[in-house]
Parts: structure tokens; sequence; C-alpha cells
């Protein structure tokens, strides 16, 4: 019932947000009801560790024989810390948005109010038709905002390639499901099959951009570090989500290893864009693969915890990075907090990053989680090209830095109590090592010329290169799109009644060939 609680309580101040944007066109009120309710969602979810763990069940579908499992949400050891992340980044949307008077609209607030409702249902969901319902929900969210504010006809084919990689997605999770229930077991994430296993890797990585490598969406967007930032890092961590359900004894398999090669790859490109991008939304992308590669790697290796550590970082840590627009030395200074929270050091946010077996490929997780910290200490201390806050009142002085702060806490916080990857020692040598190639990376990065920042063109070129795949695919859709107009016009026009008749009289000779 908690569940149902803390997203009601986001749904409702999106209502009110609704409600008085129509009666009231004071905005401080508007700003205050979604920071309230926020901040009462966020309570809420730390009372779940009063009954931990405990279940949400909805009512059963009808037919029984086609659904056999009812909608079934679940807050434990994993699911929270992914829960609390989702929550506080919302919460901290609405807190940070005094810096941005140019998006304060309560349209936009009531709207990220209820993706955070729906992030927090993605990431407790405790079956597969659970997590199918709310990612059909966030990709339908994330297709009607980007369609909106794409501006040409190239971003609204991107925006329709990364709706279908995201479909293709969900294709697999069904497809996991027949194989489930055609070994005779009901597919839930308690009872996977055996042959199940790589399915959900497999559709989790298609959706996250690592399997294959693509970028799953143009880096392109108005909205881009408020509700912007929400949609993109909600939409990763409900994929993420399902590898921390994959147990290691269902990714037995000869194709395990070639996977894992794949999302390492993945890591190491978005690693090294995200190194090199002019600043952090132009990278954004990348970061985004690049802690996504590592959560797909610590499933694989048989370590879901790492994916959750993985997630959460990517939230949470992320969230802090996309949100600090304004320029304050000593809050700049504090996001490297992330820095500790990403290095898999003893206790911190990401130390059960690396329990599972890695063999061979440690050297190369290594080089890719050096290269993400590396990025994020040089965006992080960024030293121009923030906005300020010298003419907003002095409520908004301390607001935006509590919304920054917040997250950085949380970070601290996740890395001792809460869940079940809490007080890990984790594998501190490989931690260390990490922790020296990034202090490396960070003196070199000024001094030699291939580390440091590309120009924001060749970035969008070099995504163009990843996806062309896709690119080849949407050529194909094209050309069967022309034969079909073709064939309508066709049939369509005076010559219509003969083309028919004369298709009709081929379909009856060939059938009377048959008969005897």
């Amino acid at each position: 019932m908690l569940i149902f609680i803390s997203c009601l309580l986001l749904f409702i101040s999106a209502l009110a947000l609704i409600v008085l944007r129509v009666t009231q066109q004071n905005i401080r009120y508007s700003w205050l009801a979604a920071v309230g309710g926020a901040a009462l969602a966020t309570v809420s979810v730390f009372v779940w560790q009063t009954q931990m763990p405990f279940d949400f069940v909805l009512p059963s579908w009808k037919p029984d024989t086609l659904f056999l499992n009812p909608p079934l949400f679940r807050a434990d050891g994993v699911s929270w810390p992914l829960a609390l992340s989702i929550v506080v980044l919302t919460l901290s949307i609405m807190l940070t948005s005094v810096a941005r008077p140019s998006i304060a609209n309560s349209l936009n607030w009531a709207g990220g109010l209820a993706l955070g409702g729906i992030g927090i249902m993605a990431v407790t969901a405790d079956n597969p038709l659970t997590l199918l319902l709310v990612w059909a929900a966030l990709d339908m969210t994330e297709l009607i905002t980007q369609l909106i504010f794409a501006d040409n006809s190239t971003n609204n084919e991107k925006v329709v390639t990364s709706f279908f990689t995201r479909a293709l997605g969900i294709g697999l999770l069904l497809w996991a499901n027949i194989v489930s229930i055609a070994q005779g077991s009901s597919f839930d994430f308690q009872t996977i099959a055996p042959g199940s296993g790589l399915y959900l890797v497999i559709a989790a990585g298609l959706r996250l951009g690592v399997l294959p490598l693509h970028l799953p969406y143009s880096s392109e967007s108005t909205l881009r570090r408020g509700f912007g930032t929400l949609l993109r890092l909600i939409s990763a961590a409900s994929s993420i989500v399902l590898l921390t359900h994959i147990p290691a004894s269902s990714l037995n398999s000869g194709l395990t290893p070639y996977l894992l090669g794949f999302s390492i790859m993945a890591a190491l490109y978005g690693g090294w864009m995200w190194l090199r991008a002019p600043d952090e939304l132009t990278g954004r992308p990348y970061w985004v693969i690049g802690l996504a590669a590592l959560s797909v790697t610590a499933a694989l290796s048989g370590n879901p915890l790492g994916a959750v550590a993985w997630g959460c970082a990517l939230v949470l840590v992320g969230g802090a990075l996309f949100l600090a627009s304004v320029q304050q030395v000593w809050l700049n200074r504090a996001l490297l907090i992330g820095a500790w929270s990403l290095s898999s050091l003893p206790f911190s946010l990401t130390a059960s990053a690396w329990l599972g077996n890695l063999g061979f490929f440690i050297p190369f997780v290594i080089a890719a989680q050096s290269l993400i910290i590396a990025g994020f200490i040089r965006h992080a201390l960024r030293p121009s090209g923030r906005d300020t806050l010298d003419s907003q009142p002095r409520w908004a002085l301390a607001a935006y830095p509590t919304g920054i702060i917040l997250l950085l806490v949380i970070q601290l916080v996740l890395g001792f109590i809460g869940w079940d990857g809490a007080l890990q020692i984790g594998a501190w040598v490989q931690a260390i090592i990490v922790s020296l190639l990034t202090f490396g990376l960070v003196w070199a990065t000024p001094r030699f010329r291939i580390l440091n920042p590309i120009r924001a063109h060749w970035v969008n070129t070099t995504a163009s290169r990843t996806d062309s795949i896709y690119s080849g695919v949407w050529t194909l859709y094209r050309v069967f799109g022309r034969i079909s107009k073709t064939i309508n016009i066709t049939l369509e026009g005076e010559g219509g009644i003969m083309w028919t008749l004369l298709f009709l009289v081929i379909f009856v000779s060939l059938l009377t060939q048959g008969l005897p």
C-alpha cells in the first residue's frame, strides 16, 4: 500500500498543478505545490523501510488463461534504492527550477511529477506484465514529448527510430515470456526459465542503447535540464531494473562472453565520448550509454546488485551534474562527491558493482570506469558557461543549492544504509587502480590534444555512424512505404476494378490447379 501512496502523492500533486494553472496565475503557488508533493513522496519512500519487503497487488485480469499473474509491485532491498533515487531526483528538479525561469511552467512541473510516479512504478514492478505496461507508458510519453519539440523531419525520424528500438525491447520481453511458458513455468521474476535470461539482457540492452551500440534518442531537446533530464534518467532506470531480476543461473550460455564483450565495448565508447564532450548536456547520451553498459556488464558477470548500484549512480550522480546550471564554486566542488560514488571504493554507492566474475575483461572495465569518472570531474569543474542567481529572490538562493545537495547526500547515505548493496567492501584493489588511472586522465586531459573536448557537431556526426543500422532500417521502411503508396494509387485509379478482377482470376486459377 505504501507504493500506491508514494505514487498517488505525485499524481495528485500533478493534478493540483493543472487545477492551479486554470484557477491561479501566481507561479509561486504552483511551485510550492510541486515542491510539497515531491517532498511528501520522498518522505513516504523512506517510510518503506519500516515494512520492507512488501507487495502491492492489483486485481487479477481476465481471462486467467492469458494473464497468469496480476500486476504486482514489490518494495525490497533492490527496488528501494532505485525508487528513492527517482523520487529524490524529482524533488531536486522542482527545487532547482528556480534557476531556470525561462521554463518555469507549471505544466512542465506537473509532467515531471507524473513521470516520477511512473518511474517508481517501473522500478518496483515485480513481473513482466507490470513492467511491460509501465514501459509502454514511458515510451508513449517520450514519443509524444519528442514529436512536440522536434523541429524538422530528420529529428522526427530519430524519434520514431528510438520508439522502434524500445518497442523491440518490449517484444523481446514478450518472447522471453513465451519461452518460459513453453517450458512449463509461469513467467515471473522469481521463477525465470533457464533459457530466458539472455532474452531479458538483450531486451534491456536494446532499450538502453548498449546491445547493439546506438544512441536511443537525439541529444537535441528544448527541455534539456529539467523535464528532459528526468525523462532520460527515469527511462534508463526503468530498463536497468530488469537486469536486477536476472539470476546468474539463467546466463549459462556460450553467448554470454560475447554479450559481455559487446557491453564493455559500449562502456569504453560511452566513456571516451563522455570525456571528450564539449559540455555535460551534449555528452548526456554518452553518460547514459556508459553507465548503462556497466550495468549490463555487472548483470552478465552474475552480479545483479552491481546493476542496481550503477543504476542509482546514473540517476543521482548524473542528475546532480545535469541540474547544476548555476556557477557557484563551492557547489561545483561539492559535485565531486559524485566521483567518490562512481569509484567503487569501500562503502561508496558503487562498492558492490564488481562482485561478479569478470575474468580477463577486468582491464577493459577498469579503463571504461576511469574514462567515465574523469569525464565527470572535468564537467563538474567546468569554470564558465553557467548562469547566475544574482537577480533571484532570497528564497530562490536557498532552494537551488538545496536541490543539488539533496542528491549528493543521498549518494552518501545509500553507501551505508537502506539496501542490499550497502556497507560493502567490494573489489577494493580494482577500485584503487581505477582511482589512480582517473587521476592520470584528469592530469593529462588539458595537456594532450586527443583528450581535449571535441566540437559539438562532430559529436552528432559520430552518433549518426553508430546508428547506421537503424538508418538503414528507416530507409527500407520508406522504400516499402513508396511501394505501398504506388499500389494504392494504382488500385484506387480508374483501372482499379480491372486490376482487382485480374488478381481475382489469377488467385482462382492457382487454387483450381491444385484440385484433382
